[in-house]
């Protein structure tokens, strides 16, 4: 049965209300993790997968449909993505839609030499590696008792294999890990690797005074640097894209600032989100969400995907709820 909906009625680009278009997926596979990270999973739960967890089938019609609104970019996220084993499939299917150009993923990196191989032969084109600190006993501290040297093996590995551009994502919190910050700036002299530092967002639903005392403005941040190592060279970058790229003289690689609270940057959103429950969220920062199953568990799951994203569309916000909040979920179920 042909479960493709007719292309003459179908939009040739998603666009929300306030003109924004919307071109790249974020898919949250699971909300299970191996790190409890303060910024994500600051009470260490073990997140089960969720009653209607996404499946194979579902991810492949969910990219299916959106490429047929012209997203051309699928990042597969979790929790900790490769704790799906069925990722590698999910994969492949993506890189083989018409329309799909990037296949990404956003990992802590512990899994990553293990199952390289198979991600490469599904089509794996970059790698986003978080990474808070490099001295193991801010890193332990940042991420509930993880193993640094792991998460580096992982990086160079990432090198080696020509994944660039190759990024790491650091979450700068006040009191954990700003005293790594020159440290993580240090690794773009070394090698050209891409470190954005990223301001802490109250996805995490602790108390209001912890987050306010443990929050690191990118300025700060952005100073810090500039201290160490003198006034950074601006790279120009794509205008959607979150981050404000910048460069130390002479170094490989490059330095990002992503302030989505002091300097955000609604405005040029371009992204959707999959929840690993079938949830469509057109925010991160906004609990409004569509519920999607009846969509994928339709006799035309493509064409009932297709309505709900544009809904989603239609819905998104002018600007995510970026004060501090108790959110109906948190970071680590929402997916990065």
């Amino acid at each position: 049965m042909n479960l493709e909906p007719s292309t003459s009625l179908i939009p040739n680009a998603l666009i929300d209300r306030f003109g924004r278009i919307i071109r790249d997926l974020r898919i949250s596979v699971t909300p299970r993790c191996n790190y409890h990270c303060t910024y994500c999973d600051p009470l260490g739960h073990t997140h089960p997968e969720p009653a209607g967890v996404l499946s194979v089938r579902d991810v492949d019609h969910f990219v299916r449909a959106s490429a047929l609104l012209g997203l051309d970019a699928a990042r597969f996220t979790g929790g900790e993505p490769l704790l799906r084993k069925e990722l590698p499939e999910m994969m492949a299917n993506a890189a083989a839609t018409p329309g799909i150009k990037d296949i990404a993923i956003t990992t802590n990196g512990t899994l990553f030499r293990r199952r390289h191989k198979e991600l490469l032969e599904a089509g794996l084109n970059r790698v986003n590696i978080s990474l808070d600190a490099i001295d193991q006993t801010v890193f332990a501290k940042a991420t509930g008792g993880g193993d640094v040297k792991v998460v580096l093996d992982a990086i160079d590995l990432a090198l080696e294999l020509n994944l660039h551009p190759v990024k790491i994502n650091a979450v700068s919190i006040r009191g954990i890990n700003d005293n790594e910050i020159i440290n993580m700036a240090r690794l773009s002299l070394e090698k050209p690797l891409h470190v954005r530092f990223i301001e802490y967002m109250h996805l995490n639903n602790s108390q209001l005074e912890v987050y306010k005392n443990a929050f690191l403005p990118g300025s700060e941040a952005k100073a810090m640097i500039e201290q160490e190592f003198g006034t950074l060279e601006v790279v120009p970058t794509d205008p959607s894209s979150p981050a404000r790229v910048f460069k130390i003289a002479g170094s490989q690689g490059s330095i990002g600032f992503i302030n989505p609270i002091s300097e955000p940057f609604c405005g040029a959103c371009s992204r959707m989100r999959l929840t690993a429950d079938r949830k469509v969220r057109a925010c991160l920062l906004t609990d409004r969400e569509l519920d999607a199953g009846a969509a994928f568990d339709s006799q035309n799951p493509i064409e009932g995907i297709i309505d709900v994203l544009l809904e989603a569309a239609h819905r998104k916000e002018r600007m995510g709820d970026i004060l501090p909040k108790i959110r109906e979920r948190t970071m680590v179920a929402i997916g990065g």
